[in-house]
């Protein structure tokens, strides 16, 4: 792309005043021995407009529509088996784990009030050490 033309892409490229995305991040200093915690989200790493965490760590949806979800989590390797789930009422998921990372993406229709959660299991012993989360909930344009 030549100089010109992205200066021109750029200058005609706006950002919405309604864009609805935001990514937040949590963390976890311990998981008991085969248990489920939720992951409290509690940090927004970027948010638009008409965004809230809610007070039991989820993300809540605004507006009915498309949302693209991704979420990644690193954490210490143990002997346990860590599984991560992200869920709302109309949708849930696997993220795929392996090596002290989990990954998951997907695109899913979500409902005015929709809460998007991740919790995590532990089938295994204690886990301690920071585990480290982010997700990220964008909705697609209509």
């Amino acid at each position: 792309m030549s100089k010109h033309s992205k200066t021109n892409f750029i200058s005609s490229c706006k950002i919405k005043d309604n864009a609805i995305a935001k990514v937040v991040a949590g963390t976890l200093t311990t998981i008991p021995a085969n248990s489920t915690v939720r992951l409290p989200f509690t940090t927004f790493l970027f948010n638009s407009t008409k965004v809230n965490i809610a007070p039991n760590g989820g993300v809540p949806i605004e507006e009915d529509g498309e949302y693209f979800i991704t979420f990644s989590a690193f954490f210490p390797n143990t002997v346990g088996t860590l599984t991560f789930s992200i869920f709302s009422p109309d949708f849930s998921g696997t993220a795929l784990t392996g090596s002290g990372a989990a990954n998951y993406s997907e695109l899913v229709c979500l409902r005015k009030g929709d809460i998007v959660y991740v919790n995590v299991t532990n089938t295994g012993g204690l886990v301690t050490g920071i585990l480290a989360g982010v997700l990220t909930v964008v909705k697609v344009e209509d």
